[in-house]
């Protein structure tokens, strides 16, 4: 069998790249980061240092709830929120997926703000950015519409677990994103069913999807009050517990 092959040198320009970005990897650099960008649910996301790295996990959040819906609302239009969108990777992608609902994200931090609005006009999804403290003033007027879907990957890691992690993360990743204080580790998912039950975030059909860490998804079952139509867990493909979905009523429809 002939081999066909085309001669290739890399340009000094090519080569200089390749040496700098081997050192960023050397150095510990996430590949992400070295490289720009990371795919998550079929998209490719501008990817660096002003917001935490997609993982399979919150990938599998939002297939969950985009299933539930789908089945659900079918074509019907929905409001949908992403609260702590980091890089926006939730409300895009649940825009590539479900052009016609009306999708917000909110954040405290305006660098990972101007992240996930840079890669909405990339991607071509029309998606509205906030900024707000959930544990403070939330920020504009987004809530004074219910939402029908709220989305949530928030910071849950206790500070005490800092140790055990991975040099590539604590060194690299935003910390605002991961960590909580020991003392009060589900502030925020205690914050946002606040925010659903007693001040109308959430419609009364709506759903309610939360990333949890592996050892928090009874505690945050707890937190939801018993009058709501359904609340629970889930695992993640490697069998690990990380997911809390909750609908107020019967599901939208």
């Amino acid at each position: 069998m002939e081999r066909v092959t085309t001669p290739w040198l890399a340009s000094e320009s090519e080569l200089e790249r390749l040496v700098l970005m081997a050192d960023r990897l050397q150095s510990g650099e996430p590949v992400q980061y070295v490289l720009g960008e990371t795919a998550f649910a079929g998209l490719t996301f501008q990817c660096d240092r002003r917001a935490l790295i997609p993982r399979p996990e919150t990938e599998e959040l939002l297939m969950e709830a985009l299933d539930r819906v789908n089945r659900t609302a079918g074509d019907q239009s929905l409001r949908v929120l992403d609260i702590g969108t980091g890089s926006g990777i939730l409300p895009i992608a649940w825009k590539a997926h479900r052009p016609n609902d009306e999708v917000h994200g909110l954040d405290v931090e305006s660098d990972a703000l101007d992240l996930a609005v840079a890669n909405a006009e990339r991607l071509n999804r029309a998606v509205s950015f906030h900024k707000g403290d959930i544990l403070q003033q939330p920020g504009d007027s987004i809530f004074s519409v219910p939402f029908d879907v709220i989305l949530s990957n928030p910071p849950y890691i206790p500070k005490s677990e800092r140790s055990a992690m991975r040099p590539n993360v604590l060194n690299w990743e935003p910390s605002t994103a991961l960590f909580v204080e020991d003392e009060n580790p589900l502030v925020f998912y205690k914050r946002i069913i606040e925010g659903c039950e007693n001040e109308a975030w959430l419609a009364p059909k709506g759903l309610l999807a939360l990333e949890c860490h592996v050892d928090a998804t009874e505690r945050v079952i707890e937190l939801i009050p018993d009058t709501w139509a359904s609340k629970q867990r889930l695992k993640d493909l490697q069998g690990k517990w990380r997911m809390v979905i909750a609908c107020r009523s019967t599901l939208i429809g």
